[in-house]
């Protein structure tokens, strides 16, 4: 069976024919992408109220003289989550020298900004020819996108997690161990 259609008078590969339910399935996917990076966006912001807070106290704490061990552990694992949060939401688009490859997303303004607005205009143009070309645009951004989710906002979103509530444990921990005379 052929990779696509084949047209009756000459054997050449016809243009892939689309429903009219791929667009809404392709728009449905990437506004889902797009609400998983608001969510992280938003977890990561959250996160680091709360551990700024928490670090806030500490150094309060720690000005006024002596430091409990389980003060400096909690303070030092907010700093640490802090961190991470703050990586999550820092955007790493380096600028970038030169013309766009010709396989660039034109869908990403880190492109498109590189560009002309005659330039990018009529590129955008020229994918608009098929209805292919525009679903591979934007099936290449949803896929960049979700790149970006899995590889960067939620592994360090997890991270920062993590961190926090290991820094909320430890010093659960050291909290009951210098009460009870174990340490310090």
């Amino acid at each position: 069976m052929p990779d696509s259609p084949v047209n009756a008078g000459g054997g050449t590969p016809s243009p892939a024919a689309f429903t009219p339910n791929a667009a809404h399935l392709v728009r449905t996917a990437l506004l889902a992408n797009l609400t998983l990076s608001q969510m992280a966006d938003q977890k990561a912001s959250i996160l680091m109220g709360a551990t700024f807070v928490v670090f806030t106290l500490c150094i309060g704490q720690a000005s006024r003289g002596h430091v409990p061990l389980a003060l400096l552990v909690l303070g030092a694992g907010a700093f640490v989550s802090a961190a991470c949060a703050i990586l999550t939401l820092m955007p790493s688009v380096a600028p970038r020298k030169g013309p766009a490859a010709a396989d660039a997303n034109l869908l990403f303004f880190g492109v498109y900004a590189r560009m002309s607005e005659a330039e990018f205009t009529e590129q955008v143009i020229a994918l608009l020819d098929s209805d292919e070309a525009i679903y591979r645009a934007m099936l290449r951004d949803m896929y960049q996108n979700g790149q970006v989710l899995a590889r960067k906002k939620y592994r360090l979103l997890g991270y920062a997690y993590r961190t926090f509530l290991a820094g909320l444990a430890l010093t659960l921990v050291t909290f009951v161990a210098e009460y009870a005379g174990v340490i310090g």
